[in-house]
C-alpha cells in the first residue's frame, strides 16, 4: 500500500470517497480516440482523461474513523492482476444530465474483486449500494446531443492496482486526491 504524503490518510470533516481502477496511458489515448469517433461533441470535453477511471465503491460522506479503518482494510485485499476490456459505448440519463460511458465486459475477476471491496467496505462500517455492480467508465459529462459510434475494437488495460481516492469538491476544478494505491498481489 501507498499513501501518498501531501494527503493525510484522515481529517476530521467527512469525504466523497470512491475506490478505482485507472485505465494505463495506452488505454486513456484509445478512450480518446474512442470519443473522437462521436459525433456532436461538446466543445469542452469532461473528464479529462487522468480522471477516468472505474468505480467499485462510492460513497458520499466518509467519516475519519471510518477511512482509517477502510485504509487499513484495503491494505490487505489480494488479487491477481487481470485485463479488464471495455467493449461498448452507452448513453446513461444521470441526475445531473446525459453522461456517455463505455461497458467493460463481463469479467470473473472484476466481478470478484468488486465483491472484495464490497466487503472490505462493510468491514468499516460503510453500506455498498444495494443496486447492481454496472462497471463502467465516464467518458464523457455533458453528452446531450451526442451520438455514439460502436468501437472499432475493445479498449483494454491489465488491472494491476486499485486507488482509494478523495473527491475534493472545495477546491477549484475539483480534484481526485489518492489516499491509498493497492496492488495486485496473492
Amino acid at each position: 500500500m501507498t499513501l501518498p504524503a501531501a494527503v493525510p490518510a484522515t481529517t476530521s470533516a467527512p469525504r466523497r470517497l470512491f475506490t478505482a481502477l485507472m485505465p494505463d496511458a495506452a488505454a486513456r489515448a484509445a478512450i480518446a480516440l474512442v470519443r473522437q469517433q462521436w459525433g456532436g461533441l461538446p466543445e469542452r470535453l469532461k473528464p479529462a482523461p487522468e480522471r477516468m477511471h472505474v468505480t467499485l465503491q462510492f460513497f458520499n460522506a466518509v467519516e475519519a474513523a471510518q477511512e482509517a479503518v477502510w485504509l487499513e482494510a484495503l491494505a490487505g485485499l489480494r488479487f491477481a492482476p487481470f485485463e479488464l476490456q471495455l467493449t461498448r459505448a452507452e448513453l446513461w440519463h444521470a441526475p445531473h444530465g446525459t453522461i456517455a460511458v463505455l461497458r467493460a465486459a463481463p469479467s470473473e475477476a472484476l466481478t470478484a474483486l468488486h465483491a472484495a471491496t464490497d466487503e472490505i467496505a462493510r468491514v468499516a462500517g460503510l453500506t455498498p449500494e444495494a443496486r447492481p455492480f454496472k462497471p463502467h467508465l465516464t467518458a464523457l459529462r455533458r453528452a446531450e446531443g451526442v451520438r455514439l459510434a460502436r468501437l472499432a475494437a475493445p479498449v483494454r488495460w491489465r488491472v494491476q492496482a486499485l486507488e482509494l481516492l478523495w473527491s475534493d469538491l472545495a477546491v477549484q476544478p475539483p480534484t481526485y486526491r489518492v489516499l491509498g494505491h493497492f496492488d495486485a498481489r496473492l
